[in-house]
């Protein structure tokens, strides 16, 4: 099963935090086998800073699992455009979540374009491979539509695309994209529930073909942001995954959990259709 986040907005809508936390929630929840990776060139704030962390970079090292900087998944990338036999996923992953996240850094610094282009050429493959080896396979995707975004959307069995509530990126978004209502799972980032200039999830519900079932949000917290940025996200998730209502932050761990539960539910709904 493939699971992809996409941003479909002009500015930073949350695909990679969403990507990072339901990936690592998901392997912690379901005791699940499961691989993530990114199809760009990585950002400032991208998923090695998430689930990482330079301060925690040296203390990982220690670990046994840490992965093999000499052979990484740029090294397996080389592999494929040569035909050799893929080897080495388990030693190219940061193993996170208790050991089932495989989290597959991407070390290509340099021109977003010539390594779409070259990632082009082994995406199936790699896609392929992947299904092999991994229960779930989460992509954190390049926020424009370039060659390989479009190959691993149309191959995603999910796609949770990520807004925010403003009307115009809204608007933006249902009138210039069509999309596969089946597999297309909105999230709503920093959301502000009395906000006077913002959609609510009632408006939005009101206003576009969008499925309740399948649109979750996340609120706007500070105190969240500033946890992502110095690197501790995954000690927040492991700690809060079981937040309750008289929790701090109850509201972002309940909306997490919806969006993995929904996850598993997909996942069950196919491996029933392929035995069948």
């Amino acid at each position: 099963m493939i699971v992809s986040f996409w941003n479909a907005s002009d500015i930073r809508a949350g695909a990679t935090t969403n990507a990072a936390c339901i990936s690592f929630l998901y392997a912690l929840r379901f005791k699940k086998r499961v691989a993530l990776f990114e199809n760009h060139v990585p950002d400032k704030m991208g998923l090695y800073d998430l689930l990482v962390g330079k301060k925690h970079e040296l203390s990982l090292r220690e670990e046994p699992m840490y992965y093999n900087k000499g052979n990484n998944i740029n090294y397996i990338y080389g592999l494929m455009k040569s035909g050799f036999p893929v080897v080495g996923f388990n030693d190219a992953a940061i193993h996170l979540a208790e050991g089932r996240l495989h989290y597959l850094p991407q070390f290509e610094y340099g021109n977003h374009d010539v390594f779409d282009y070259e990632m082009n050429k082994i995406i199936d493959r790699l896609l392929d491979e992947l299904s092999k080896r991994y229960d779930v396979i989460f992509v954190d995707l390049k926020q424009f539509h370039t060659l390989t975004t479009r190959k691993i959307i149309e191959r995603s069995n999910q796609v949770f695309v990520n807004l925010i509530q403003e009307p115009k990126i809204l608007e933006k978004f249902f009138l210039n994209y069509s999309y596969n209502p089946e597999k297309t799972y909105f999230v709503i980032n920093k959301y502000k529930r009395n906000s006077d200039e913002d959609m609510s999830i009632e408006d939005i519900l009101s206003n576009y073909p969008v499925d309740p079932d399948k649109l979750s949000y996340l609120p706007y917290n500070y105190y969240f942001s500033e946890i992502c940025k110095n690197g501790n996200l995954t000690r927040f998730l492991k700690k809060n995954k079981w937040a309750t209502t008289k929790d701090k932050y109850f509201e972002i761990m309940f909306q997490l959990r919806r969006m993995t539960t929904f996850i598993k539910e997909s996942e069950k709904e196919g491996t029933e259709r392929n035995i069948s």
